[in-house]
Formats: structure tokens, C-alpha cells, sequence
């Protein structure tokens, strides 16, 4: 038995055989971040690599990030890291931020200045991320370490999420799109 591992594996075994296991498995990882690498904003994404857009799976801040909405990728270092290496991402200044994300003024006037995207990586490929935001300077490499001890878990949590409809479905549950279609941030 590993007893490095931040996560119970007896709570995750009960938490599989009941229903709605990729909703109830999120919020199990969610509060495991929070209390060991520490996250004022969480969301989730998967993406859509040939349309170059990640979709809003799970949000803290539905006013500022809602589910469902589409999200553009650019190429850039967040995606070299991320999308194409498999590896975690992590500011911690709002100038690194605006470097390789558009909406950073957005992150800025909801007092963020660090942010680190932990990807769910299943047969070589990133089939979403957790995404954490926290003031300035807050995710150091011990923080960045933590949040990896994490990682088989959300990659559960998305596999789970994708056995569903790959369309509507999140960590919150079904989200059906408005009736004018879900919106395309950063378009």
C-alpha cells in the first residue's frame, strides 16, 4: 500500500459502485485539491481538439465561467504543455497568465495572479484538465507536486464524465445548451 497517496482508495471504491460516480468522484477530487494544493476557482474542461476549443465541464463561478460554454485554444505554451506534452501548467503571475490566455483580464478582476491546469491524461492523450486559480505566487513546486499526486484520480473522474454523452454531460451533471447554442469564449 502506498501511504503517500493523498486519496482513499476505499472512499473511491464506494464512491464507483454508486450512481452518478463521475459527479460524486469530482467533487471528492475538488476537495481533495483544495485542502492539499489550495484552488479560490476551480473548473473543468475537455476538449475538441479539431475545432481547437475546450468545453466548461464543471465551474466554482458560474457568473464568470459557465458549463457548457466553449472555450478557443490557441496555440501556445499552455498547449505545448499541456495539450501536446501531457504535463501540468502552472503560473504564478498574472503576466504569465496574459501570455497564454485571453480572457487574463477576467482572471485579474476576479483577483487571480496564479493558476495551474492539471490534465487527465488516458492512452497517451489529455482528455480534460482540472483547472485552479488562487492570488499570486500560490502555486509553488511543492503545490505543483500535490496537485500531481491527484492526477489518477481526475483522470477517473474523466473517464467517468466520457462514458457519458461527450455533448452535454458534467460534473454537475446534464447541461443542456441554450436554445441559441452554446457560447464560443475567445472567439
Amino acid at each position: 500500500m502506498n501511504t503517500d497517496q493523498p486519496f482513499d482508495m476505499a472512499r473511491i471504491t464506494a464512491i464507483l459502485a454508486a450512481p452518478d460516480s463521475a459527479v460524486h468522484l469530482f467533487a471528492y477530487l475538488r476537495e481533495g485539491l483544495k485542502r492539499d494544493v489550495g484552488s479560490d476557482l476551480t473548473t473543468a474542461s475537455v476538449f475538441d481538439l479539431g475545432a481547437m476549443r475546450g468545453r466548461r465541464v464543471f465551474t466554482d463561478n458560474a457568473a464568470a465561467y459557465p458549463v457548457g460554454n466553449f472555450k478557443r485554444l490557441d496555440r501556445n505554451r499552455f498547449y505545448d504543455t499541456v495539450i501536446e506534452s501531457g504535463q501540468v501548467f502552472a503560473t504564478t503571475r498574472i503576466e504569465e497568465i496574459a501570455e497564454v490566455f485571453f480572457d487574463w483580464e477576467k482572471i485579474q478582476g476576479l483577483g487571480f495572479g496564479s493558476n495551474l491546469n492539471l490534465p487527465a491524461i488516458a492512452d497517451g492523450q489529455v482528455i480534460g484538465t482540472v483547472n485552479l486559480l488562487a492570488p499570486t505566487g500560490h502555486y509553488t513546486a511543492a503545490r505543483i507536486a500535490a496537485a500531481l499526486a491527484w492526477q489518477p484520480v481526475a483522470t477517473l473522474c474523466f473517464l467517468l464524465l466520457l462514458r457519458g454523452n461527450p455533448e452535454t454531460d458534467s460534473f454537475i451533471g446534464q447541461v443542456a445548451a441554450p436554445a441559441a447554442g452554446p457560447v464560443m469564449e475567445g472567439a
